[in-house]
């Protein structure tokens, strides 16, 4: 992995109308440390292939506006942890 590639810091599963969407990943970028959400995807013999689309840019904009807060949300909870600061 380059230093420009993406670390992925949390997943996501999207539960609506009685659907779960699982696979979504949230990610920080090497360099600008700015949080951002990737689909789901797979690797295949030709690159990673994505699991889940939307016909709409906005729709995409409301998914990752969310699962971000969540993310957030979750990060002031008592129930996040980062697993580099448990001691060996």
């Amino acid at each position: 992995m380059n230093a420009s590639s993406p670390s992925v810091i949390a997943r996501a599963d999207i539960h609506f109308d009685g659907f779960t969407l699982k696979g979504f990943k949230v990610a920080v970028s090497q360099e600008t440390q700015k949080k951002y959400v990737l689909p789901p995807s797979y690797n295949s013999a030709s690159g990673w292939r994505l699991l889940f689309s939307t016909d709409s840019k906005q729709d995409w904009q409301m998914i990752q506006n969310r699962v971000l807060a969540d993310f957030q949300e979750f990060q002031t909870s008592d129930k996040y942890f980062n697993v580099e600061d448990i001691p060996d």
